[in-house]
């Protein structure tokens, strides 16, 4: 199932003057059909669906997420939500999460960095992301729950409480593990389809042999070459080349 097509199909309807971005209750029923968390509409605008970041972000105020978005803009470095009149791309985002966590069903077309609540204990589920995904500094963080799919890389560092990655993962990138001590193996059906960095695994890390042939530790110094990813959703691609 391709939802990158709902937030497609809804961004077409903004610019066709179909819908509102600050009115939420009709395409807010739409992705709530769909599964998918309104904190998904922003997450992925970009090119000419720009212009409707301000709004919704007025918007999912209203509906008080339990979380912050933070765009970094390509405009002279500056990392800020206002005034974003004359940035003109996002180049990724952060998520701060508040009391209640991260929420299920994100979907984002750009990269997404999770940082700032040392409490937190888990990710929210069903993400599929387009970009990179990093999850950095979260000393109580100690799941990373599937289903998840990633069109770029996975970054895990300074995570020294995680213990489990969640069935259902599938990253087309690379996959780096860096201060991840407590993490005693891979899932039987963990997906990654790039090169896999740890900075140590013990004799008694499990992984699926076909996994375990390409970890490389100690880190050798280099990045990873990227990785060829092919298979984007035709929805995911649409919002991209917008």
């Amino acid at each position: 199932m391709d939802r990158f097509s709902v937030p497609a199909a809804i961004l077409r309807r903004f610019a066709a003057g179909e819908l509102s971005p600050a009115e939420p209750g009709p395409w807010l029923e739409l992705l709530e059909e769909a599964g998918i968390h309104p904190a998904s509409l922003p997450l992925c605008c970009q090119g000419a669906n720009f212009p409707w970041v301000e709004p919704l972000r007025h918007a999912l105020d209203k509906l008080r997420p339990g979380f912050e978005l933070v765009p970094e803009v390509t405009f002279d470095t500056i990392q800020a939500w206002s005034p974003l009149t004359y940035a003109h791309e996002i180049e990724r985002w952060t998520l701060r999460p508040g009391p209640r966590g991260l929420p299920d069903n994100l979907l984002s077309i750009r990269g997404v960095v999770v940082q700032g609540d040392r409490w937190l204990g888990e990710l929210g589920r069903g993400w599929a992301l387009v970009g990179r995904l990093q999850v950095l500094d979260l000393p109580g963080l100690q799941v990373l729950p599937g289903p998840m799919e990633l069109f770029g890389d996975l970054e895990l560092a300074g995570l020294p409480a995680l213990r489990e990655l969640g069935p259902g993962i599938t990253v087309h990138g690379n996959l780096t593990l860096a201060g991840c001590a407590a993490l005693g193996g891979f899932p039987p059906d963990l997906q990654v389809d790039g090169a896999i960095w740890m900075d140590a695994a013990g004799p008694g890390f499990r992984a699926d042999p076909a996994l375990a042939a390409r970890i490389v530790t100690p880190w050798p110094g280099l990045q990873p070459r990227p990785a060829a990813i092919a298979g984007f959703p035709a929805g995911a691609l649409e919002l991209a080349s917008s």
